[in-house]
């Protein structure tokens, strides 16, 4: 009997050669979130001496995302969420001790590749009856995460794009590692504030970072292209817009938040470079000592102080936003350590 039970539902993803063949999925992602799918049925604008519709519609292009897919944090899923979000075709060094190195540094003045994924979503009725939806070509439009108050794994929370969907079953047998998943905690992290390249990872924000928020906008361009072709709706690509960098970072009053805060209305506006580091207690494999960990390395400049409260407490909001630095020739880099050896 076809039953259809939310708690069924999974994002299976696989990665593409290229943008317009899916393939058979390997991997479940731990999150939450539906494909949606669009076909833009539109009723012919046109004079039929009827007061309803007697045309049948058209269908033009497809717009498929899946929006807000979120979940917490792990190390090994942040390689591939990397991967379809800032720069494809990266290959991990190692392994050191059972562990691997990746390394996202996103070009600025040329235009970097992503991997595209083909994605599964779909709950039991997807298994065999065929009610998933199986996007092709996707990649994260806009990367997100935010370190919660309570200092539990960072929440993810990215919006996909892809070049078309259909729909039909999940590949069978893709499941979570047994092993479980090495999560990214708030209470791992710290955050670094300086204002030389040279420095950037020296000095760390100490008894003050109470949240954060980091995001990408890739503002990405749908390409469609009529080339008679059996594509039809499907995307040719996507177009790089103007990337947008922004960390929020929610921070109580000491003397070296103040500091940073009052430089709010300094001329000229002061560089910054922030790194963000996740230092998991958690080993690669129980035989090593390598744990896993991602740094963020971030040029920025302070854009927005906005004051707040928590329980009483005076808080300030610091937002910045991202820059192309001369010096490190980049605008966001990104290592990761874990146990991935290759994208799915």
């Amino acid at each position: 009997m076809v039953q259809g039970f939310t708690r069924f539902r999974e994002i299976q993803i696989g990665k593409q050669s290229v943008i317009g063949t899916a393939v058979a999925t390997t991997r479940t992602l731990p999150y939450r979130g539906l494909i949606t799918l669009n076909t833009n049925r539109t009723d012919p604008d046109v004079d039929v001496g009827s007061l309803d519709p007697v045309l049948p519609p058209y269908q033009m292009q497809q717009d498929v995302e899946m929006g807000g897919a979120t979940g917490p944090l792990d190390f090994d899923n942040l390689a591939v969420r990397l991967s379809a979000a800032i720069k494809g075709g990266v290959s991990p060094t190692g392994p050191v001790d059972s562990a691997f190195t990746w390394t996202f540094q996103a070009a600025s003045l040329t235009a970097d590749s992503f991997d595209y994924y083909t994605v599964q979503t779909g709950d039991d009725t997807a298994d065999s009856a065929g009610a998933g939806l199986v996007g092709k070509g996707g990649v994260i439009n806009q990367f997100s995460q935010t370190l919660e108050e309570g200092l539990g794994p960072w929440t993810v929370n990215d919006d996909w794009l892809f070049a078309g969907a259909s729909y039909g079953n999940k590949t069978g047998s893709v499941t979570i590692p047994s092993t479980g998943l090495a999560w990214a905690f708030g209470a791992d992290t710290t955050v670094y504030l300086n204002s030389t390249a040279a420095s950037i990872g020296a000095t760390p924000i100490t008894d003050a970072v109470r949240g954060a928020v980091l995001t990408v906008n890739n503002n990405l361009d749908k390409k469609r292209f009529a080339n008679g072709s059996n594509t039809r709706f499907d995307l040719g690509g996507f177009g790089r817009g103007q990337r947008e960098i922004t960390l929020e970072l929610t921070l109580e009053k000491t003397t070296q938040v103040i500091a940073e805060m009052v430089t709010y209305d300094d001329v000229p506006v002061p560089n910054r470079y922030i790194k963000i580091s996740t230092n998991s207690t958690e080993l690669v494999t129980s035989s090593v000592a390598t744990k896993y960990r991602v740094d963020y390395f971030l040029p920025m400049r302070l854009f927005e102080v906005s004051e707040g409260e928590i329980d009483n407490n005076s808080n300030v909001t610091l937002t910045y936003k991202g820059f192309y630095d001369t010096v490190l020739t980049y605008a966001f880099k990104a290592v990761v350590v874990n146990g991935l050896s290759a994208l799915p």
